[in-house]
């Protein structure tokens, strides 16, 4: 037997003997985080902890937040290169600013040598204490253009009252009705015609404490009516 050859024996006898080689991939204490928020937090951050397990090390080619409100880091100074048996965290940082309400955002991680990105998903829920239904009044160019409704409702431990409302559309007459005073409200909105399409915002003034708070605005929508699917 030639000395390649049995060099190349010998080296297939200590693979085997060494065992399978994995590839590397970061393994997420959890890829899901879901929490309720006070009504006034302005700022949060998550964590994602994760190990890198596997033979190889692992890169992260790209990792984005899809949000202005949501900006993304990695642990040790923007590591993107790691180790097996290493350990780190992906950070999100959020900037809440006005939003309430239930929202879903990801963290989109892309890692060198597999297909599938790495997903990593906040569940946010913060009260909305002053919340208008529906967000939209609707109505059909050229339509009947009859009478809709806001509903307002307070979800809070304190009444909120309504300091003051206002519209960008002259088109849209609007009255606000007091259902219960400090909690629930009506404002009944009209088109003065429906000849032409136009948009419209509410928006309705409070004297709640939290900023966030303060108001809440629907929109008022003239558009061409939708197609009705033909029956067969």
């Amino acid at each position: 037997m030639s000395i390649f050859r049995l060099t190349g024996f010998l080296g297939l006898i200590l693979a085997l003997l060494a065992g399978p080689s994995f590839a590397g991939e970061f393994v997420f204490d959890t890829n899901e985080i879901s929490m309720k928020l006070p009504p006034d937090q302005d700022r949060l951050s998550v964590e994602f902890p994760f190990t890198v397990e596997g033979d190889t090390p692992v890169t992260i080619k790209e990792y984005q937040a899809a949000c202005s409100c949501l900006s993304a880091e990695i642990s040790d100074n923007g590591k993107l290169t790691w180790k097996p048996g290493e350990k780190g965290v992906v950070r999100g940082n959020f900037k809440l600013g006005t939003i309430k309400g239930k929202i879903e955002k990801q963290i989109v991680l892309s890692v060198e040598g597999k297909v599938a990105p790495v997903v990593l998903t906040t569940k946010l829920e913060i009260p909305d204490l002053f919340a208008i239904d529906p967000p939209t009044l609707f109505w059909d160019l050229n339509g009947k253009g009859e009478v809709q409704n806001f509903k307002v409702r307070v979800n809070h431990d304190e009444p909120i009252r309504v300091t003051d409302i206002s519209c960008t559309s002259e088109q849209f007459k609007y009255e606000l009705k007091i259902v219960k005073p400090g909690w629930e409200y009506e404002v009944e909105v009209t088109p003065l015609h429906v000849r032409q399409r136009a948009f419209g915002l509410l928006r309705l003034k409070n004297d709640c404490s939290f900023k966030k708070h303060g108001s809440a605005q629907g929109f008022m929508v003239v558009r061409v009516p939708k197609a009705t699917p033909e029956k067969k």
